[in-house]
């Protein structure tokens, strides 16, 4: 059973073990085998999130955005952040400068929240920031910036064959990226703490051989991980992929019972629900 960036020791796991797998469960996973760049400009997840949110605000008299295109909002709010990064201090995590990366990188998130809660508080953050005020946005991007920069999440992730191989390579991947997401586009955050990473790659991406692997049943968010996992499950033959029509990340430990139920049948029974099952939103 394997959720978010589980996927990748997973398809480790199976490459190395195929004959002492009996099922597996992937929940919102990353398909590491078909090389990080291509998982990283997988943005059109997040963009058909920001759509929705710009709808909604458009409806919204209570969105701070209302009445205004709140998509050019936050590409020029984005744009000047790279040019003269706001500062801002977190009591959390002290003085720091978020610039337009930062924003793009841990400033919108795709599930509106309980109320929408969420996204009213992004677009008074993002109406906030562009006067100067990042403090909105301090604490998560700061803290998430710090996380990504730690030894410990460094060791876990660089021996996975992430990181841009230099700099001709990270220019042509942000600008690759930022044609595919004009509102989330360019170097990915996870890549650029590996650059230089000094140890052999131990987990290098490549191609999973599926022979002998039993089908595999996922779950994911049609508003955002449902593609992803789908890229893993496809790879394995008689696999099924559960969508699950609302937002959220790693349905089962998000307590999703219609996703649960399914995995439980397939983990303790071996039976998979029909291709093409959908479960609503809870």
């Amino acid at each position: 059973m394997a959720a978010s960036y589980g996927g990748v020791p997973m398809a480790a796991y199976a490459r190395l073990f195929p004959q002492r797998i009996r099922a597996m469960y992937v929940d919102g996973v990353v398909n590491q085998t078909l090389g990080w760049h291509r998982v990283s400009g997988t943005t059109s997840p997040f963009e058909r999130a920001f759509a929705r949110f710009t709808r909604w605000c458009a409806d919204t008299a209570a969105c701070a955005l209302h009445g205004e295109d709140a998509g050019a909002v936050w590409r020029a709010l984005t744009w000047k952040a790279d040019r003269e990064p706001i500062r801002v201090t977190s009591q959390q995590f002290g003085e720091g400068q978020l610039t337009g990366w930062h924003l793009r990188s841990f400033g919108f998130l795709g599930d509106p929240g309980p109320g929408n809660s969420r996204w009213l508080a992004f677009a008074d953050a993002v109406d906030k920031a562009r006067r100067g005020d990042g403090s909105g946005f301090a604490d998560f991007a700061l803290g998430n910036a710090r996380v990504w920069a730690m030894p410990g999440a460094l060791a876990m992730t660089c021996g996975d064959d992430r990181g841009y191989r230099g700099f001709a390579q990270l220019r042509k991947h942000s600008r690759q990226a930022r044609k595919l997401s004009p509102n989330f586009g360019g170097a990915a955050f996870d890549s650029l703490g590996c650059a230089g990473w000094p140890l052999p790659v131990a987990n290098r991406a490549r191609p999973l051989p599926v022979r002998g692997l039993p089908p595999a049943l996922g779950a994911g968010s049609t508003w955002g991980d449902y593609v992803l996992t789908r890229r893993f499950t496809d790879m394995i033959p008689g696999s099924v992929t559960v969508a699950y029509d609302g937002p959220g990340h790693v349905m089962y430990l998000s307590g999703k019972k219609c996703p649960i139920r399914h995995a439980t049948t397939y983990l303790t029974d071996l039976e998979l629900p029909a291709p093409g099952t959908v479960c609503p939103a809870e």
